[in-house]
């Protein structure tokens, strides 16, 4: 049987740096302010002020509503008979 660590997860928070694109090893309870290798500062991504470079796009917008039909146009006026 494998030993893993429960915060060991995909899921639990960043693990490559946003700068330099190397893997960080996270430590359970110790958060990271610096990259180790390229010295990135990492508050403007912890507090959202500025985006992840390889995050995911948002959700899609949703479709606007469509409008409401025309009522039909009248048939126009019959023309006069000639000559």
């Amino acid at each position: 049987m494998c030993f893993r660590p429960a915060d060991a997860s995909a899921g639990s928070g960043m693990n490559k740096c946003p700068e330099c694109g190397k893997t960080i090893q996270m430590m359970g309870g110790v958060t990271l302010k610096n990259c180790p290798f390229c010295k990135c500062d990492f508050t403007p991504y912890i507090d959202g002020t500025k985006p992840l470079p390889n995050a995911a796009p948002g959700a899609p917008a949703a479709p606007a509503a469509p409008g409401a039909p025309a009522a039909p146009k009248a048939p126009g006026a019959p023309k006069p008979p000639t000559a």
